[in-house]
C-alpha cells in the first residue's frame, strides 16, 4: 500500500457506496416532506386574504346584493379572540370547505370610536383580522358556514368550535352569521338583517 492510500490516523473512512446510500435516503426524505406540505390542509380550500397575495388592506372586501344573490356577513362578538370562518355552497364544484379569513371583535360600540378604528386598522393591515367578512350566496341554494375560535390570553390557549350553521338564503337579502362568546362557551347564530335595524333569527338546518 502506498503512502497516498494509507488513511489518516484518527479519521474514519466512509466507503463511497455508504455515502451514496445516505445521500439517496436524505433526498427521498426531503422529497417526501415537500410532497406532504401541500396536503396538510388538503381537506379545505383557502381563499382567505394574505399579506403576500393581497398586500396591506385597511378593510375587508365588500360584496353587493343583486336579484340573483344574497349577501352573508360573518362576524364575532363578546370577546377579542380571532374567529376563522369557512363556507361551502351547494353549487360549488369543489365541496371542500373554503376558508374566507379571520375576524376579530375590536370593540366597536364598546370603546371610544377612535380606539376601535385604530384596532381595526392594525388588525386588518397586519394580522388580516377584519371586523367582518362578506360572501355572496346563491339564492335558494344551501349555504354552510363554519366558525372556529382560537387565541391566547394571559398565557393560556383558548379554543372553541368549530360551530356549523346551514341555511338557504333568499334572493336580494342580507344575512349575518355571528359567532358569539357567551361566558366560557361559544354559540353561532344566523340572522336576517336585510332591514339594518332588525335581526330576524334564521333556523339552521342539517349540513350539506
Amino acid at each position: 500500500m502506498s503512502a497516498s492510500e494509507i488513511p489518516p490516523v484518527g479519521r474514519k473512512v466512509i466507503p463511497n457506496n455508504v455515502h451514496g446510500v445516505f445521500m439517496q435516503k436524505t433526498s427521498l426524505l426531503i422529497l417526501s416532506l415537500i410532497l406532504m406540505l401541500p396536503g396538510c390542509k388538503s381537506n379545505v380550500r383557502d381563499s382567505s386574504p394574505s399579506l403576500l397575495n393581497d398586500g396591506i388592506q385597511l378593510g375587508q372586501n365588500k360584496v353587493t346584493v343583486d336579484a340573483q344573490h344574497a349577501k352573508v356577513i360573518m362576524k364575532a362578538s363578546g370577546a377579542t379572540f380571532p374567529v376563522e370562518f369557512s363556507i361551502r355552497r351547494a353549487t360549488d364544484p369543489d365541496q371542500r370547505m373554503d376558508v374566507q379569513g379571520t375576524v376579530a371583535d375590536t370593540g366597536r360600540g364598546k370603546v371610544f370610536g377612535w380606539i376601535a378604528k385604530l384596532n381595526e386598522t392594525v388588525h386588518s393591515a397586519t394580522l388580516k383580522h377584519f371586523p367582518q367578512l362578506e360572501a355572496q350566496a346563491d339564492a335558494d341554494q344551501s349555504f354552510e358556514v363554519l366558525g372556529y375560535a382560537s387565541g391566547e390570553s394571559i398565557g393560556s390557549l383558548y379554543r372553541c368550535g368549530p360551530l356549523r350553521s346551514t341555511f338557504t338564503p333568499e334572493r336580494s337579502k342580507v344575512y349575518l352569521v355571528e359567532f358569539q362568546f357567551v361566558g366560557d362557551r361559544c354559540e353561532q347564530h344566523v340572522y336576517d338583517v336585510t332591514q339594518s335595524q332588525t335581526r330576524i333569527p334564521v333556523v339552521s338546518v342539517s349540513g350539506l
